[in-house]
């Protein structure tokens, strides 16, 4: 692949949802009903404390943790912690994207990445994406984790570097300027935090500020 491209103007999005949040709003509400309570520690967990307290506010919850020992992001999601959709049987209210920034068609055998620890096993497809561990993408995903370019998961190929990675995508085709989705359902966060041997807590809080929150009202 190409060096890396400048990192103006490379589209990084955490993407959150305001219907998932409702909706795991309202299950803390069943739960706990009056004495429910928000954890906006980190920021929420990365995903922006004033604008979740905010719309939890507005569901009528008014108790909420500030103060306090992080460590919960290692630990055991809570029920304080419900908001963001982290369990396994819930949909996550943060999807996080990257932009496909170049393509490369290659043969068979080419060594990809720092080290030339990974190979492709056949022609195939490389995506290169503007992400990398200075964005808290966490390097221990390195060939272990897959991204969705198109409809199409491919493995992170070869290490993580510090602006971007490339996604091995086989004989799939793809093009410059297309989302490459790292996880947007249980399925796929849960696939990143076994991967990265961290907790859906840990991995959002990490997110760095290149990264823009956007929040999707539909």
């Amino acid at each position: 692949m190409n060096a890396a491209p400048e990192a103006h103007g490379v589209r990084r999005v955490a993407r959150l949802s305001a219907r998932a949040l409702d909706h795991t709003l309202s299950l803390l509400i069943d739960l706990a009903g009056r004495d429910a309570r928000v954890d906006l520690r980190a920021d929420a967990y990365g995903h922006g404390a004033a604008e979740v307290e905010s719309r939890a506010r507005a569901r009528g919850i008014t108790h909420f943790v500030t103060d306090g020992d992080v460590s919960i992001a290692d630990a055991e999601d809570g029920p304080e912690m419900l908001a963001y959709g982290f369990g396994a049987d819930q949909h996550p209210v943060m999807r996080l994207e990257g932009e496909v920034v170049a393509v490369k068609r290659v043969a068979h055998d080419t060594a990809v990445s720092y080290g030339y620890q990974y190979r492709t096993i056949g022609e195939s497809t490389l995506a290169l994406v503007g992400l990398g561990y200075a964005d808290g993408v966490p390097r221990l995903a390195s060939s272990r984790a897959t991204v969705a370019v198109g409809n199409v998961r491919g493995i992170v190929a070869g290490r993580i570097a510090m602006d971007q990675f490339v996604v091995d995508l086989r004989g799939s085709s793809a093009t410059a300027g297309e989302p490459a989705v790292l996880w947007h359902d249980a399925e796929t966060l849960a696939e990143w935090c076994t991967a990265t041997e961290r907790s859906a807590a840990t991995l959002t809080t990490r997110l760095g500020p290149r990264i823009h929150r956007v929040w999707d009202e539909s």
